[in-house]
């Protein structure tokens, strides 16, 4: 009898639909119809829609002489996958090259593309960065879904008492809030988010965006655009935008330093308010490299400066399978928990080697993995929070130094309560464990 052939990953699953970039719709009818002919159409759809099935954000295919990688990030981590051999990874390549209006000849030079995709009613945006390397080609690709599956800042992981103080500083007057993340955490999503927790149907809001790189719609924040094919730049569009007297101006990147000195003549003539987001490690530095980028306004930046929130995302324990356990009093003490506040701590579920799953009679018994995180542990991640109100002595401090503990010790003193505390909260409430907080808190 000849050998069954092994199933590939890309054949158990129903393949995801696809929609090349072009707003020509035959031209698009087109490209599908041409790429179909080939080999790797299918299997590129079927390998997309299991990385998405299995709730991954990024795929990376690693090409060698002979065969291709496969790795999945889920959750933040990095999962090795079966390889393939170089004929399928070459098919499938090509053909998402040629969805992604990327070169499929060209192996060497570095190219980016992108691509829609859809499962059901469920639309997703890829984003494809192919580099050729020493031992073949490296390609990246990030998978996003359109519509952002978080509504409001509890879904993300934030406390109901650091919400209402987060709140009440976005509908302040005459104030700035930044609101930062480390790179490639979330800040687009968190922005997104905090910028709809905001009082937006009773003022005015408008956010400046470069037109190469437009945000997501969001309901009542008008988006002014410069750059691109508009013949507007930014500060022109600032200063036409402050005659309309707006109550909110929103910069998803840090504006000019001549509209930012704009902005903060209003934030203290007028009590408007400015909402700024950059990538930063935590809130402190977040405020430190802000003042530093603006070192002609740092004093009108200390003065007004309302919040600075900073966010950074753990896996969460699998709420099917995680484990409790009764923390010992030395463990309480050295995380700075009061005796008796916490019962119960959590972890994720560890089986035991595979020769001890044996049943009553010593017979080899394997353990079934959870059909929620499929074995991991943990399903999905959820972002620790942090939330920095400066007071006067933090608003002194920051224009005599950029010494970051310097600066939390001052933090502290005032009340502010760091992302490692937060994060200790985090394991307190059995949402993720001690041993994913230090697992993130040593990545540099």
């Amino acid at each position: 009898m000849a050998e069954k052939e092994e199933i590939q990953l890309w054949q158990t699953v129903a393949p995801v639909e696809f929609a090349p970039r072009i707003s020509e719709r035959t031209q698009a009818q087109s490209l599908l119809i041409a790429t179909r002919q080939g080999p790797g159409y299918q299997m590129i759809g079927g390998q997309l829609a299991h990385a998405i099935q299995s709730r991954a954000t990024h795929i990376l295919l690693d090409f060698s002489q002979n065969a291709c990688a496969i790795r999945y990030q889920i959750d933040g981590n990095w999962e090795q996958l079966p390889p393939i051999d170089r004929e399928t990874g070459d098919a499938m390549l090509y053909a998402l090259k040629q969805l992604s209006l990327m070169n499929p000849a060209d192996r060497r030079s570095s190219q980016t593309g992108s691509l829609g995709l859809k499962i059901a009613k469920d639309k997703f945006s890829l984003t494809v960065q192919a580099q050729g390397v020493a031992t073949g080609e490296r390609v990246l690709c990030r998978i996003a879904m359109d519509k952002i599956p978080f509504d409001r800042m509890s879904d993300l992981g934030m406390r109901d008492k650091l919400f209402d103080a987060f709140k009440q500083k976005l509908d302040e007057h005459g104030n700035i809030v930044l609101i930062t993340t480390p790179k490639g955490e979330g800040l687009t999503t968190t922005w997104g988010i905090a910028v709809n927790a905001a009082d937006r149907l009773v003022r005015d809001f408008q956010s400046f965006e470069d037109q190469t790189a437009p945000e997501p719609e969001i309901i009542n924040v008008n988006q002014n655009f410069f750059g691109g094919d508009s013949g507007k730049t930014e500060v022109e569009m600032v200063k036409k935008m402050i005659l309309k007297e707006p109550d909110v101006l929103l910069f998803p990147e840090l504006p000019e330093p001549e509209s930012m000195q704009i902005c903060l003549k209003q934030v203290k003539s007028s009590e408007k308010q400015v909402y700024l987001r950059m990538n930063a490690n935590n809130a402190m530095e977040g405020l430190v490299r802000l003042v530093d980028r603006y070192r002609e306004s740092s004093k009108e930046i200390s003065e007004t400066i309302g919040a600075v929130l900073c966010q950074k995302l753990v896996r969460r324990l699998c709420d099917n399978c995680k484990l409790g356990f009764e923390p010992p009093p030395q463990l309480l003490k050295q995380l700075g928990i009061p005796a008796g506040r916490v019962a119960m701590l959590y972890g994720p579920f560890i089986p035991p080697p595979i020769e001890q799953q044996v049943d009553e009679n010593g017979k080899p018994a394997p353990l079934i993995p959870c059909h929620v995180c499929n074995g991991r542990g943990y399903f999905g991640r959820i972002a620790i929070f942090e939330l920095l109100t400066p007071g006067e002595e933090l608003r002194k401090a920051i224009l005599k130094t950029q010494d970051i503990s310097r600066l939390n010790q001052v933090a502290k003193s005032e009340g502010h309560r760091g992302l490692q505390a937060e994060a200790i909260l985090t394991v307190a409430r059995g949402l993720t464990s001690l041993d994913e907080l230090k697992r993130v808190f040593a990545k540099r």
